[in-house]
């Protein structure tokens, strides 16, 4: 596995919110974490990035562990679920800005805008802009980094039907470039038509990890089911067998 996540708990002062997670992501896939409304989603990708730092457990890129790298050669980048951006920079400023801090990242600022149309936005601040435009700032300012993990914290939100289409395009484009691509939702459709595999998370515990027909084989379900289907019978009690 590219990245290991292991035994990972995490706690808000006496409140416990992830028990003992554990999964695997690995290079040309895209990962989609799912569950509902504080199921411990944003706290797990939080993890990762080193946002937060879990009480006991280990979080491991390319056999390292993630703490012993330092930021200037940390290989993830992050798209966050709420738009985190410096109030007086403008669209311009913020692209030439995270392209200075990351100049070998082989992407340039004039191809992002080109690629998320961006031009007539260039001069605003982000608080001038729209909700989807916001939030296409947010990943272009993700790509615009040196990464091989690439994490969006349900990045759907904001984004009208065409904008996510570009950047359904966008995450399968990383998969051909052989990143890792893990994207917590619970937009299930969505998730459905996009990701290889699915990790179930709910009330910070992983209730099943794999693609969707290994899941259904593991539950011992012999019929199709819709990814909204599998989330409900694992959620409500369903049984599923890591080995069989």
């Amino acid at each position: 596995m590219y990245v290991t996540v292991e035994n990972i708990n995490f706690a808000y002062d006496e409140r416990t919110v992830l028990h003992n997670v554990s999964f695997g992501l690995e290079r040309g896939e895209i990962t989609g974490l799912i569950g509902s409304n504080g199921a411990g989603k944003s706290t797990t990708l939080k993890t990762v990035i080193k946002k937060l730092k879990p009480q006991s457990g280990k979080i491991t890129v390319r056999g390292e562990d993630i703490f012993s790298l330092n930021n200037e050669n940390f290989p993830v980048t992050f798209v966050p679920d709420i738009p985190v951006y410096y109030e007086e920079l403008t669209v311009w400023e913020h692209l030439q800005f995270v392209k200075a801090l990351y100049p070998q990242s082989g992407v340039t600022v004039e191809a992002i805008i080109e690629q998320f149309n961006l031009q007539e936005h260039l001069l605003k601040i982000p608080g001038a802009l729209s909700k989807g435009t916001l939030q296409k700032l947010m990943i272009a300012l993700a790509l615009l980094r040196q990464y091989d993990v690439f994490l969006a914290d349900e990045p759907f939100t904001g984004l009208d039907p065409k904008q996510i289409h570009g950047f359904k395009q966008i995450l399968q484009e990383l998969k051909q470039q052989d990143k890792t691509v893990l994207i917590s939702t619970h937009l299930l459709d969505l998730a459905e038509g996009i990701c290889d595999k699915y990790i179930f998370l709910h009330d910070g515990k992983i209730l099943a990890e794999g693609s969707k027909a290994d899941v259904i084989k593991h539950c011992h379900l012999d019929t199709e089911l819709s990814l909204e289907e599998l989330y409900m019978f694992l959620t409500e009690g369903g049984e599923y067998h890591a080995y069989i």
